[in-house]
């Protein structure tokens, strides 16, 4: 039984041949764009977070946003580059349907020159050089997400000169210190949960130990006999598929070893490098699977 559980139904996938940057990971809400690789990633705590909820402009040297939000809490960015299989358009389009499906708030929208000066958007409001672009090809949605706690989504969409097409997404939880783990819930609806852990080679990273803790205390009210460690490690160019499988079967032997040093002992821990799921997640990943 010790793989069949796993392989069934799933596939080398062609988004494993895009590397993820390292750490980084899709937002459980949204769709990940198809054919697309996260090229940047970064999380933390920060303060004045400026959320637009007008156009962008430039008045006196200076940026001008006659509506925005300044928040202080916890914030998520992350950029994909676009493959062939999705354009910007299309997908901030479908996105607009997701979040409307999920009963988010839409606050404001915008599109092509509506949206102000893009490379404002890029370089001083994202700090993403991969956005900047043709003011007139460009688009914008702000949205507050449902649930008891006030969490706004923004996602920006571009195609740049060169005809490379970006969409940048930002997660903002207003008031968290820290982000905490929370993965009980996806593993009895969904039976999976990513766990947010980044790596350096074939060990869990320093910064990345602290969370590890946190997901074996989240965890403990499960059997761990019901529970399966799973990691996913995408081609790197001129590798093999066996090079990645035995890199993410280290990977899940660390993350085994780390989990049952915090108390929580799960005895199968597979590492299947780039045969992954047909779904929009990043290719680089840890999971837990909750498999009976």
């Amino acid at each position: 039984m010790k793989l069949r559980w796993v392989l069934v139904g799933w596939a080398l996938s062609a988004a494993a041949i895009a590397a993820d940057v390292p750490g980084s990971a899709d937002l459980v809400e949204i769709e990940r764009p198809l054919g697309s690789e996260i090229v940047r990633y970064s999380e933390g705590v920060r303060s004045a977070i400026r959320f637009p909820l007008q156009r962008v402009e430039r008045v006196n040297n200076r940026i001008e946003i006659d509506e925005e939000l300044n928040i202080e809490g916890h914030v998520i960015d992350l950029t994909y580059q676009l493959g062939p299989r999705e354009d910007y358009e299309s997908y901030m389009q479908g996105l607009t349907e997701q979040l409307q499906a999920l009963d988010a708030d839409i606050l404001f929208q915008c599109e092509s020159r509506g949206c102000g000066i893009s490379g404002l958007w890029a370089n001083s409001l994202f700090k993403v050089r991969e956005l900047y672009g043709p003011n007139g090809s460009q688009i914008y949605i702000a949205a507050k997400l449902p649930g008891d706690d006030a969490r706004y989504l923004s996602a920006y969409g571009i195609e740049r000169g060169n005809r490379r097409q970006y969409v940048h997404l930002r997660l903002v939880e207003p008031g968290v210190e820290e982000r905490r783990f929370q993965g009980v819930q996806s593993l009895l609806t969904e039976n999976r949960v990513v766990l947010p852990v980044a790596f350096a080679g074939d060990r869990v990273s320093p910064e990345s130990r602290a969370v590890i803790r946190e997901i074996a205390n989240d965890l403990k009210s499960l059997s761990d006999n019901d529970l399966a460690i799973v990691t996913f490690t995408a081609v790197t160019p001129g590798g093999s598929l066996a090079d990645t499988i035995s890199q993410s079967q280290a990977r899940a032997d660390h993350v085994q070893t780390l989990l049952r040093e915090a108390g929580l002992s799960i005895s199968e821990a597979h590492g299947l490098g780039a045969l992954i799921p047909a779904d929009r997640r990043s290719p680089e990943r840890v999971e837990i699977i909750k498999y009976r």
